[in-house]
């Protein structure tokens, strides 16, 4: 038989659920990949990040040591920063349907920049 504490503390956890702001889906939410070439600076690649976004939300697809981060807004354009070890990427571009563009610029660690182009992939 419940007590009141347990009904009371089962109530305030719904309440919390209930509460909690719900991410909105985005057209642009899924699986992406990403490739991003260089243009200036003596970085390598190009390089590969799988991403997914979820409610506008980007993160990394896992599985790679990479923290991809940032927003994809509801008319496409999307802000972010990638970080592997003592590297921290800034990305901006739009996407568009199942593709997308932009440009990085590594800071630090002998800066470089370039373009990234993206897919759909789920």
């Amino acid at each position: 038989m419940a007590t009141p504490l347990s009904r009371a503390l089962a109530a305030s956890a719904l309440l919390l659920v209930l509460a909690a702001p719900a991410r909105a889906t985005t057209r642009f939410d899924g699986a992406w990949s990403v490739v991003a070439t260089t243009e200036s600076g003596r970085c390598t690649g190009p390089y590969r990040y799988p991403i997914v976004i979820r409610g506008g939300i980007v993160d990394d697809a896992g599985g790679n040591d990479v923290d991809a981060s940032g927003q994809a807004a509801a008319d496409g354009r999307i802000t972010g920063r990638i970080r592997q070890g003592l590297a921290s990427v800034s990305v901006s571009g739009r996407l568009r349907g199942a593709a997308g563009s932009g440009r990085w610029t590594l800071s630090g660690l002998g800066g470089c920049s370039g373009r990234w182009t993206a897919r759909r992939t789920g």
